[in-house]
């Protein structure tokens, strides 16, 4: 009997073997989108302080870097079309909109892009496990302007409305005209930023995260949370902008404009207050059922 030797080649590391793959991709998508970040930048989350844009994009970055280990072990058991359709789909949309100067477009590509990178290069099982990470940049797609206006104007008279009549019922002297709140001396526009829409939508996509991250047992307490988030934000908005009539009332115009420049960080303090707030209600109304 004769001994022979065997040669055993050194196996790659998985760390180097992902490098090599991923790498590209990685490049590829951000000199498509980095582009599109910028341009929403400076059309959109400058000028509407809509800060709830960037902080979507860099949770759902978290949220893949979070599930790298549990994509690491996914593989595409054959392949199909769905992958390569979807990718396709999504850089029609994005030349598209690149071209078009569609915002919204090149926004929304990335969603479909991201579907198809990763149904081709991880399989099905990935796209199930991202496809809420993924779903959540809809919220860094701008609102377009001819649903803007539609949403706007109610949304402010709702606000005026609801403030005229809470500060007339405790007897302060207040009239509305349209979106006009006139107390005392001072008039006071409802402009778009006091309508509550950006607060809405932060709130909301944020909300839909931490709902996520939290996941509470009880999905009772899930929809809960997740039906409060629109009246919790509205109900901030409303206390923001009678806040501000009433400083204006007391303290005069230049008080109101002091107030007005910090009153977004107010109203974003008092939404996410009073949504952890229910939460813990929520949680303490199970216990005591729970008893």
């Amino acid at each position: 009997m004769t001994a022979t030797a065997t040669h055993v080649l050194p196996a790659v590391p998985q760390s180097q073997w992902s490098l090599r793959i991923w790498a590209p991709i990685l490049v590829g998508l951000a000199i498509l989108y980095v582009p599109v970040y910028f341009d929403l930048y400076e059309v959109f989350w400058r000028a509407t302080n809509a800060a709830h844009g960037p902080v979507i994009v860099l949770m759902v970055a978290w949220l893949f870097w979070r599930e790298r280990h549990e994509l690491a072990r996914c593989e595409p058991h054959g392949r199909d079309a769905i992958g390569p359709l979807l990718l396709a789909l999504g850089l029609l949309c994005y030349v598209l909109g690149r071209s078009h100067s569609v915002h919204q477009l090149a926004a929304a590509s990335q969603i479909l892009v991201l579907l198809g990178v990763v149904r081709l290069m991880l399989g099905g099982e990935a796209v199930r496990r991202m496809w809420f990470p993924i779903a959540l940049l809809l919220f860094v797609v701008p609102i377009p302007g001819s649903i803007l206006d539609q949403l706007l104007l109610p949304l402010k008279e709702w606000v005026s409305g609801t403030v005229d009549t809470a500060l007339h019922g405790l007897g302060y002297p207040i009239a509305r005209n349209g979106v006009l709140l006139m107390i005392g001396p001072y008039s006071l526009l409802i402009a778009d930023a006091c309508s509550g829409l950006n607060s809405m939508v932060a709130l909301t996509g944020i909300g839909l995260l931490y709902v996520y991250l939290a996941g509470h047992s009880r999905q009772w307490i899930n929809v809960a949370l997740l039906l409060s988030v629109l009246p919790i934000a509205f109900l901030a908005n409303i206390i923001r902008v009678a806040t501000l009539v009433l400083i204006t009332y007391y303290g005069g115009e230049a008080s109101g404009r002091e107030f007005h420049d910090k009153a977004s960080f107010v109203e974003i303090a008092l939404a996410f207050g009073g949504f952890f707030a229910f939460e813990h209600l929520l949680l303490w109304i199970g216990r005591t059922r729970q008893a």
